[in-house]
């Protein structure tokens, strides 16, 4: 798709997948998704999937916010198997132990990227991929991020920035660089310009390598 022909969206219009029930650090999130009991109308699975940008829509000081993000790991949740054993979190994070499900769920792992304000026609402005400074709540909604907010949250006075790369493979962990080639294949469906084409093609090559470096995950 060329970036010429992408829709202006405004985020009031985007598909809720879930909403936050716990945290794991300041941009490591838990979101519960909804399913058939919850909305007549929940996520399908393409809508929610591995990769999938995301963001949540909040007023903070009298301003309007879109705090990015990503799903970067899924976990199906049985509380009939017992308490212990679901978890998002890398061996070397806190276990996260979902006590409070009692009927089968899915949960997904979301990390944050950065955060954008929001227009009165909903489009956003001003991205910034630095680490949000503020708290995401629990009951917060999460929605499905589309082509053109993705495309405005990775374009800074028309360069392509993918600055959050390095936060997000620490938090995503073994999954870290899939999760980031994932994030740049969705890119290459809309970026048509052979200077933001390069770029995507020079950061490919570096997770791959440090990927195939480090731990052999990707090749």
């Amino acid at each position: 798709m060329s970036s010429s022909t992408i829709p202006s969206i405004s985020v009031d219009d985007c598909l809720a997948i879930g909403t936050i029930v716990n945290s794991n650090s300041h941009i490591d999130y838990t979101v519960e998704i909804f399913n058939e009991r919850d909305r007549e109308r929940p996520p399908q699975p393409h809508e929610r999937a591995f990769g999938q940008p995301v963001f949540i829509h909040k007023p903070i000081d009298g301003t309007e916010y879109a705090i990015m993000g990503v799903i970067y790991d899924t976990m199906l949740v049985d509380p009939d198997q017992g308490r212990s054993g679901p978890r998002l979190a890398q061996d070397d994070q806190p276990t996260f132990t979902p006590g409070y499900v009692e009927e089968r769920t899915t949960l997904a792992g979301v990390t944050l990227l950065g955060y954008a304000t929001v227009a009165e026609d909903g489009a956003i402005e001003s991205p910034s991929q630095r680490i949000p400074p503020w708290t995401l709540a629990v009951d917060d909604f999460v929605y499905q991020c589309p082509d053109g907010v993705i495309h405005a949250f990775h374009t800074v006075d028309d360069q392509l920035q993918l600055a959050y790369i390095e936060r997000l493979r620490d938090v995503a962990g073994s999954l870290g660089a899939e999760v980031t080639l994932a994030l740049i294949e969705r890119l290459r469906e809309f970026v048509d310009q052979p200077d933001h084409q390069r770029v995507l093609d020079v950061i490919e090559k570096n997770v791959r390598w440090q990927s195939s470096s480090d731990r052999g995950v990707v090749r």
